[in-house]
């Protein structure tokens, strides 16, 4: 949790837009685009986390991914350029989040196998909670000092933090490595159904990184006060921490399919009535419904995954994580293309209703939450 909380930061890099954007002298959707391909490389770094999780010592590979994403934070602090920032933040910053969040996650499932929907689901939530915390920071931070201290401050941050984290699991003697009585369960990856957790993924998260992208633009249009706009982003943060928690409990006592349809489906509900409503009050309240929803999601999938390809769980979670990354990158981009055309998001809110509604038929269908 501490690993993901620091990384989690990487959320609220739509507080440095405005600065880096009179830093730099470019365009806001060149600026954008940093973000975006952090999101790329976070995907591709869960797509091959697998391969390199048992390379080295648990501590050792979390004190050296921390170490490495506050290097390309401290190169980011210091861009004159956007090449200088691209490297520093998306590629160096962006693909070690990835691995300290893919092996977090992977790590705690293995070692507390009789809780893994808690553990996991605390492990996404903290990444959630992260994101609400430094947002706050560096706010404060760009505004009391710069940009390039708030940049500075995150360095630091993850450094002690992955320091501490890779201390304490020296200490506690933890190992990725199989255990030899679990290799019976070492199958091969059913590639049919990765593809089936791969479409209904994406079709889950798909409305949550809409919403997350878009959530001060959906209550402004709703005549929202920039304060309350401001706080539909602080409480899709808040219900996607919640989800996380509450899912990640919840899961180890209930049937794993009816989280996998149910929470797409609540999301579906909460965003048919966005579309309709008028209250700015009324919207936020259900924006952070879509944003716990959002994250019991995030929280209860890897669990699924898990249970369903065991020892192969992080390898298939990497590629159905692949969802996420696309989804990441359609998702806020069609929602801003709608608005563009139709002055409104009423039509993106259907749009995302129904494509939760086609994730809940496809986990119902395919039975997701069952072992394979």
């Amino acid at each position: 949790m501490l690993v993901t909380f620091v990384l989690g930061s990487v959320h609220a890099f739509s507080v440095f837009i405005v600065p880096i954007e009179e830093l730099l002298e470019l365009p806001r959707s060149e600026i954008s685009l940093i973000y975006s391909f952090a999101l790329v490389a976070i995907t591709l770094a869960v797509l091959l986390g697998h391969r390199v999780y048992s390379l080295l010592p648990a501590w050792w590979l979390v004190l050296t991914a921390s170490l490495v994403a506050a290097s390309g934070l401290m190169l980011a602090s210091s861009a004159t350029s956007w090449w200088l920032l691209f490297a520093g933040y998306s590629v160096a910053f962006g693909f070690s989040n990835g691995i300290g969040y893919g092996f977090s996650l992977q790590l705690v499932g293995r070692v507390m196998p009789e809780i893994k929907g808690f553990a996991m689901g605390a492990v996404t939530a903290a990444y959630a909670v992260g994101s609400i915390v430094f947002a706050r920071i560096f706010a404060w931070r760009i505004e009391l000092v710069s940009l390039e201290s708030a940049l500075v401050t995150i360095a630091l941050a993850v450094a002690g933090c992955g320091t501490l984290a890779a201390i304490m699991l020296r200490v506690a003697g933890v190992s990725y490595a199989v255990a030899q009585a679990d290799l019976s369960h070492d199958i091969p990856v059913d590639k049919r159904k990765v593809v089936q957790f791969w479409i209904a993924y994406m079709a889950s998260v798909f409305a949550g990184l809409m919403a997350i992208g878009h959530a001060a633009g959906i209550a402004l249009s709703k005549n929202a006060s920039t304060a309350l706009a401001t706080l539909a982003v602080i409480m899709i943060g808040v219900g996607s921490a919640g989800g996380g928690f509450v899912a990640g409990w919840m899961v180890d006592r209930w049937p794993l399919n009816r989280f996998l349809v149910g929470l797409p489906l609540l999301s579906a509900v909460a965003l048919l009535f966005i579309s309709i409503s008028d209250s700015a009050v009324v919207v936020v309240a259900l924006l952070s419904l879509v944003g716990f929803s959002y994250g019991s999601i995030i929280a209860v999938y890897p669990v699924a995954i898990s249970n369903c390809f065991y020892e192969r769980g992080a390898e298939a979670y990497g590629q159905v994580f692949v969802a996420w990354g696309f989804a990441g990158l359609v998702a806020p981009w069609s929602a801003g293309l709608i608005y563009d055309l139709h002055a409104g998001y009423g039509l993106a809110m259907v749009i995302a209703a129904v494509i939760a509604i086609i994730s809940a038929l496809c986990a119902g269908i395919f039975r997701l939450g069952k072992p394979a």
